[in-house]
């Protein structure tokens, strides 16, 4: 299915030119060709589209409207244009009326009003003015008030790496999607599914504590348990390698933490690389569940190379939903509001020298392992 998707357009290298993002089963557009395929009865009973938070502004405000940071993700909405693709809805797998999807509103602008049925069933008073909302990771850059350049990696059951961008990309590798933010510039950005789970189900089967580690010894781990998304090998399964008679689990279990962030911040290189550009004076913020872990700090300071800061602010995608209401009603700028809750202070470590070693070691593995799984005959 992603192949035939894929092809319509031209290839990876059209979509990420046109639309900003290459095609992966997550993406609305991938779903929206599979139900059309599968289930094409439900497809056509279908009256509207909706991703969760957009169904939430309808409940709340009646109006079908979403914002360009969510619209980003879908795959039918472009970042070169700023608008629907005709030439995507268009394609015969999508053939999707546009009606059926909700307006894009501008990064302050008003969704509408709090209906009398959404005020009696909520209890919020009617006519409070309903916000744009966005996605996660959109809200919690505006959470943060992150300037162009400074690159965060967010810890959480899966993980991501991404950067605010004052121009939009295009990596038809699909490594990283160029989305837009919820600010009016973009915020290329890569996911990775194996992140925190996977050095927790490490922990579990080795029956340690999860912050239980020594060096790791020369040992390697590929955690992908649930296949991975970056790189796009969703067939691939985890791997231990360069174990010995007195290997010590507490080095796997490193091990599975290195594998974790190595292909993370191997997703900054890749962002660096295709946006406006990493600024190398910048610290790596570090935010998510695992950002609270000594042993995830110390990995990623020690494999990164960088000063680590750590935001104090902890359920930052709600702080940008709070940002995004307070300039749009007063009518300010919303970098200008984060910066005054200073939502950013926090701990900060020095940088540490980067251990190439490691890096090195995993990066090899990995290239073999990847070209093992990529290759005609391991698909037979």
């Amino acid at each position: 299915m992603r192949s035939a998707l894929l092809e319509a357009l031209g290839g990876a290298s059209a979509w990420a030119a046109r639309i900003g993002v290459v095609p992966v089963a997550s993406f609305t557009a991938s779903k929206w060709a599979w139900v059309r395929r599968r289930e094409p009865e439900v497809a056509a009973q279908t009256a509207a589209i909706r991703l969760p938070h957009d169904y939430l502004t309808e409940r709340l405000a009646g109006a079908g409207v979403t914002d360009r940071g969510d619209a980003s993700g879908t795959g039918w909405w472009s970042t070169a244009t700023e608008s629907y693709s005709s030439e995507v809805l268009g394609l015969a797998s999508i053939q999707l009326p546009v009606e059926l999807l909700p307006r894009v509103v501008k990064p302050t602008e008003a969704a509408g009003a709090v209906t009398p049925a959404a005020a009696a069933a909520t209890r919020l008073p009617a006519d409070a003015i309903v916000g744009p909302g966005t996605g996660d990771n959109m809200g919690a850059a505006l959470g943060l008030g992150l300037g162009p350049g400074t690159p965060v990696i967010s810890l959480g059951t899966s993980g991501t790496a991404y950067l605010v961008s004052a121009t939009r990309i295009a990596d038809p590798s699909g490594d990283v999607a160029g989305f837009a933010d919820a600010s009016g510039r973009f915020l290329p950005l890569a996911c990775t599914l194996n992140c925190t789970l996977a050095v927790d189900r490490m922990a579990e089967w080795l029956r340690l504590d999860r912050d239980d580690v020594v060096p790791s010894r020369g040992v390697v781990t590929l955690p992908y348990f649930d296949g991975e998304r970056t790189p796009n090998v969703p067939e691939a399964a985890a791997a231990v390698l360069g174990l010995r008679h007195d290997t010590d689990p507490r080095s796997i279990l490193m091990a599975t933490y290195e594998g974790a962030v190595i292909g993370l911040l191997d997703a900054l290189e890749t962002i660096d690389r295709c946006s406006s550009g990493i600024d190398p004076e910048a610290a790596l913020v570090l935010i998510g569940g695992g950002a609270r872990s000594e042993t995830w700090q110390r990995v990623v300071q020690r494999l990164s190379g960088r000063a680590i800061s750590i935001p104090r602010s902890t359920e930052l995608v709600a702080i940008g939903a709070a940002v995004q209401a307070a300039a749009m009603l007063g009518g300010q700028d919303l970098q200008e509001v984060a910066s005054r809750w200073h939502t950013s202070t926090g701990a900060l470590l020095e940088p540490m020298p980067r251990d190439m070693e490691t890096i090195s070691r995993h990066r090899a593995v990995r290239r073999l392992a990847l070209d093992a799984v990529r290759s005609p005959r391991s698909r037979r």
